[in-house]
């Protein structure tokens, strides 16, 4: 009996203290953290520079926005962006540290976030120039985080069965 549970604790211990994670997965929290930075600041410029979105929903409205209704969709916008962005930052301070303890489902779950976040922010490029300063670097980010997430050897060797 107590081999049984020496063998048990060994066994429990090891399945609480996975292998550390890949050099090549861990630069993921390098691009995390830039694209919660942006994540964060774009909605921060948005209500610093009203004048800058509203004009942007002139143009894409083309301006045949009922002057009443202006104020309601600029508020209506950033706290559209605030909320998603934050739901963002939530996903990706949840992810993050599941993949770097090698979840699988977490991998792929991350990966699907990216791609649906990048289709999404062109989106947000079509929108008007201001936001391409936080678009282009953003989406280069999530290009760069998903190959660290299935290019290097060391991380498919990390996932493998």
């Amino acid at each position: 009996m107590e081999s049984q549970s020496y063998y048990q604790n060994k066994h429990n211990t090891q399945a609480q203290h996975p292998p550390p994670a890949p050099r090549a997965l861990r630069w993921l929290v390098v691009g995390v953290v830039a694209s919660i930075i942006l994540l964060i600041a774009l909605p921060i410029v948005m209500m610093i520079d009203q004048a800058g979105l509203r004009a942007a929903i002139e143009e894409d409205t083309g301006g045949s926005l009922d002057p009443e209704w202006k104020d309601w969709v600029l508020v209506a916008t950033i706290v559209y962006a605030v909320v998603l962005h934050l739901v963002d930052v939530a996903l990706l301070l949840w992810l993050v540290p599941k993949v770097l303890r090698g979840r699988n489902w977490a991998r792929i779950t991350l990966t699907v976030y990216l791609i649906v976040a990048t289709y999404f922010s062109l989106y947000s490029a079509t929108q008007g120039a201001m936001f391409l300063w936080a678009v282009i670097p953003t989406d280069i980010l999530h290009v760069l985080m998903i190959g660290l997430l299935w290019i290097p050897s060391s991380v498919r060797r990390y996932f493998g069965p």
